[in-house]
């Protein structure tokens, strides 16, 4: 046996609170914990205590990890991600759509079998590998020996049956079965471990392989990449029976987004919009004595009153001016009041904006009574 490797994922909502969990499992287990965590390399000395190198660092944490730092192969990592909320995501673009997938945290490590001739040191896997299923919540996890092993999503393909397997809660929803399988122990998470032998040495030749009853259970379409795996609990399954935000990890992203993409649409309409008043010839004024008429709009219903005005009193709501108008107005930021003077077939209008709420612009129009007649008819 080359040596052991431990391997979980989990999508549950990470806090410090849980991040500090998974630093107290390592320190439980001081035989097998890293020494060094952080970048390429890992330079953050673990010393004493995991946990405080995990609070002092703070979330998000994306360490690569050293238990041995011997060269190449006498050398013994890993990795710890552990994301705010429900962990690191990914997204590709289908069809012209773009979909995103949830990768969850991911908690990894290598020992050689050095490390593992200790005394109690196959036990300390064991024990680790339960401590850390509990703090993180874990959909799902194994110990086994050392091996090149598929490293697809959970969610598209189970990578093998172990001499330990960890199987979170919505894995028992599909399969309630994996409770009564031979080695298979419940915990306080819901989930279940099962262990398929007494230690992870291979099965000898001539003996019945104790693997052989979770691959059963599960058939050969689970072991087999595919996307989507109807064999296997989805992401969403995986977040449903784990208590915390419902809020997927891309959501602030697309949110952010938005903003900033807005920001650049409204500062390049404002550009237009100052370089189409000023090729204006003369100064448009609007008289003393014009009537308001104002109203509050949903921000889709302003395009619809804009293109409404624009039908009836052309000129400048017709060209340039018009456009970038309807566009600095429909994505002004909260809080602006601005307004513009228009030259139209009924006079000169000052049109002004307040944008108040995110979702709402307040509109006032200047003009004359036939003006402030065919705003009003906008409702009819």
């Amino acid at each position: 046996m080359d040596g052991l490797l431990l391997a979980i994922t989990s999508f549950a909502d990470m806090t410090p609170d849980r991040a500090s969990a998974v630093g107290r499992a390592f320190d439980a287990h001081p035989l097998l914990r890293p020494v060094k965590v952080g970048g390429d390399p890992a330079r953050i000395r673990v010393d004493d205590s995991m946990e405080r190198t995990l609070h002092e660092h703070g979330l998000p944490v994306e360490w690569l990890t050293v238990r041995r730092d011997g060269r190449w192969p006498d050398f013994e990592g890993g990795r710890i991600t552990l994301l705010p909320g429900r962990g690191s995501w990914s997204g590709s673009q289908e069809d012209g759509r773009w979909e995103y997938s949830l990768d969850g945290h991911e908690v990894s490590q290598h020992w050689l079998s050095g490390t593992l001739a200790a005394p109690g040191a196959l036990a300390e896997a064991a024990g680790l590998l339960e401590d850390l299923v509990v703090a993180m919540d874990a959909a799902y996890g194994y110990v086994t020996p050392f091996a090149r092993l598929p490293r697809g999503p959970i969610v598209n393909q189970l990578p093998g049956v172990f001499w330990l397997n960890y199987f979170g809660p919505a894995f028992l929803a599909g399969r309630p079965g994996l409770r009564d399988v031979r080695g298979a122990r419940e915990l306080a998470t819901g989930g279940v471990l099962v262990r398929t032998a007494d230690g992870p040495s291979p099965v000898a030749d001539g003996s019945s392989d104790p693997r052989a009853e979770l691959r059963e259970l599960f058939g050969p379409d689970a072991f087999e990449f595919r996307r989507p795996q109807p064999a296997l609990p989805t992401a969403e399954d995986h977040v449903a029976v784990s208590p915390g935000t419902q809020e997927m990890p891309w959501e602030p992203w697309l949110r952010d987004k938005r903003v900033e993409d807005l920001a650049k649409r409204h500062a390049a309409a404002r550009r237009r919009l100052a370089t189409a008043l000023e090729r204006r010839p003369v100064a448009v004024v609007v008289p003393d004595d014009a009537l308001e008429w104002s109203t509050s709009f949903d921000l889709p219903d302003w395009d619809r009153f804009a293109a409404h005005l624009a039908r009836a009193l052309r000129g400048d709501l017709s060209g340039a001016i018009g456009k970038a108008l309807v566009t600095v107005v429909a994505t002004a930021p909260l809080d602006e009041q601005d307004h513009v003077v228009l030259e139209t077939r009924m006079g000169a209008v000052r049109l002004c904006w307040f944008v108040g709420d995110p979702d709402t612009v307040d509109v006032h129009v200047h003009g004359s009574a036939q003006v402030a007649e065919l705003c009003q008819s906008w409702f009819a």
